[in-house]
């Protein structure tokens, strides 16, 4: 259970407070879809400026996909997901490719399964 609620879309407008956000996003783990969701919004709104913080989002939402593709190999689809999650999912993953968080090319057909 998470510890806290943190409205990190507010929270990403204060470059200070980028440390707590990695933090909220690092007790949340394992990362759910919505909140893969959640992190890729956080990552377009922070600022590339500070870097260590905006590199460690990426990590962790590197990571929290692998996941969930790991998942899938083992079930041999995404059937575990909703209807809503796998929506969810597709969008997560065309804005990461759009931010080049992730190789566009290497998930596309992740977003597009169904």
């Amino acid at each position: 259970m998470e510890r806290y609620f943190m409205d990190v879309r507010e929270a990403v407008k204060d470059k200070t407070k980028y440390q707590e956000i990695v933090a909220y996003f690092q007790e949340s783990a394992p990362l759910r879809v919505d909140r893969l969701v959640l992190l890729i919004d956080t990552i377009e709104l922070m600022s590339e400026e500070i870097f260590e913080h905006y590199k460690a989002l990426q990590v962790l939402f590197k990571e929290a996909v692998s996941e969930i593709l790991k998942r899938r190999e083992r079930e041999g689809g995404f059937d575990f997901l909703t209807d809503s999650q796998k929506s969810q999912l597709s969008y997560a993953l065309s804005k990461a490719g759009n931010l080049k968080v992730l190789f566009w090319e290497k998930y596309e057909e992740y977003a597009m399964e169904r």
